[in-house]
């Protein structure tokens, strides 16, 4: 399929690393299993069945522009996003799955996808490479440091584990643990009068509110009204395994120890 053009987890890091590095407006929206029920007119784990949202869903995937990333859920060698070490239960999807996902997709846009990247880029590469992503997650880390920081998440992601991930000096948007699409309104306005008050700084946004992530990046992206360039951030459920939450089938299959990457990585950044 000619068309197709996957970028897998190195390369979609450091795409998103190069856009935050030019100060450039860009995003990472994220499409897995729940975002695609949602796309199909269902539910995921994490919020109830919704029109509205359902149609927030299928607006955000129709967005096309070079820095706007698409991470999507085509999970295997067909499409490209298979990798080294993935297995059923850690990243590896049956072929029939993903081609009825990719089709769900195709009618939506009314186009084949060109450019496209890997939906668990940051879950993949900290799991299966811990020591090699050192380095990468010091460099968004500094990267944050060095701008303005908005995090967007539950009270169940431990507050050392951000600090780690982003640095100290961070604005913190609380949601709620479930059904967050019922207070992204809310959200919304918390997230626009933060960006409106940081704008002599380039931004950076964390999201970590599961399937709720992509229709707010869609309405921060479209909102003519912010005069600002920022990175809109879907950071994904990897934060959940290094805060010491079980919530993914691969956090489990991989038997990652969040408690020890954490350790680790802490002692490379305090060595470097």
């Amino acid at each position: 399929m000619e068309h197709l053009k996957p970028h897998q987890s190195l390369e979609t890091i450091h795409k998103i690393i190069s856009i935050i590095t030019k100060k450039e407006r860009g995003a990472f929206a994220r499409y897995g299993d729940g975002e695609m029920n949602h796309i199909s007119g269902g539910e995921s784990m994490d919020n109830r069945k919704s029109l509205n949202f359902d149609v927030e869903m299928k607006e955000s995937i129709c967005i096309d522009h070079s820095n706007y990333l698409l991470g999507v859920c085509l999970m295997c060698k067909k499409y490209g996003l298979l990798e080294d070490k993935m297995w059923p239960g850690n990243h590896e999807w049956p072929e029939n799955r993903v081609n009825h996902f990719y089709n769900i997709i195709y009618n939506i846009r009314k186009k084949h996808l060109t450019d496209y990247y890997t939906f668990v880029a940051f879950n993949y590469y900290i799991t299966t490479y811990p020591e090699k992503s050192f380095p990468l997650m010091k460099n968004i880390r500094d990267l944050c440091i060095q701008n303005n920081v908005i995090f967007i998440g539950n009270n169940n992601i431990k507050k050392d584990v951000i600090s780690m991930l982003f640095g100290e000096k961070y604005s913190f948007i609380e949601c709620p643990p479930k059904h967050s699409y019922g207070s992204i309104d809310s959200i919304e306005n918390q997230l626009i009068d933060s960006l409106n008050s940081k704008k002599e700084k380039y931004n950076i946004v964390i999201f970590c509110l599961g399937s709720t992530s992509e229709p707010l990046i869609k309405r921060i992206w479209k909102n003519d009204n912010i005069h600002l360039n920022y990175f809109l951030f879907d950071y994904g459920s990897i934060i959940d395994a290094l805060s010491g939450i079980k919530s993914r089938q691969y956090i489990i299959c991989t038997k990652f120890n969040g408690i020890k990457y954490c350790s680790d990585f802490k002692n490379y950044i305090e060595n470097k």
